[in-house]
């Protein structure tokens, strides 16, 4: 799925699920998290084939749905894992999901707990000595938290702005 497609498939989903929605959408496959008290694994893949008819056989998709947190945490591992095989596939796929984590900072759930689970594997990986492009990622996520670092900086200036009073 394009990432403008995918774009809009993530806002149908907010639309229709509530906001605790994250797509990891890569060129080897797409993840959707989700978090609710309902079960809308039928409703996500009925959406994706709407979205994905006729730009892809639909015998060749494969889709997995987990409903309980260790489900999800073990498949989101082992993908994490398998793409460490693939070294710059891994690169990629760790910018990809930190440019998502920053871009997803409102999430209370899904982002949380994802990121959790990407630190947790990251760090499995590194203690195995299986970490491709290691400072490279390293890298990615000091200037993810320097420009957090930034953003608060300039959110106080203009809170500070703000309350002050101008008069001419």
């Amino acid at each position: 799925m394009s990432s403008t497609t995918a774009d809009t498939f993530q806002s149908f989903l907010k639309d229709s699920i509530g906001d605790e929605v994250l797509i990891i959408n890569t060129n080897i496959g797409m993840e959707v998290y989700y978090c609710s008290n309902t079960d809308y694994s039928n409703f996500i893949k009925e959406s994706a084939l709407l979205y994905i008819l006729k730009h892809i056989d639909i015998t060749k998709l494969k889709f997995r749905n987990s409903v309980d947190k260790e489900a999800v945490q073990k498949s989101f591992a082992e993908a994490i894992i398998t793409f460490a095989q693939y070294p710059q596939l891994f690169l990629a796929y760790a910018k990809k999901f930190l440019r998502l984590r920053d871009n997803n900072t409102q999430s209370q759930y899904v982002m949380p707990i994802l990121n959790t689970f990407f630190e947790n594997t990251m760090q499995l990986l590194a203690e195995t000595g299986k970490f491709p492009h290691y400072d490279k990622i390293q890298k990615a996520k000091n200037k993810s938290q320097k420009l957090d670092s930034n953003q608060k900086v300039i959110d106080d200036l203009i809170s500070e702005i703000l309350l002050k009073k101008h008069r001419n």
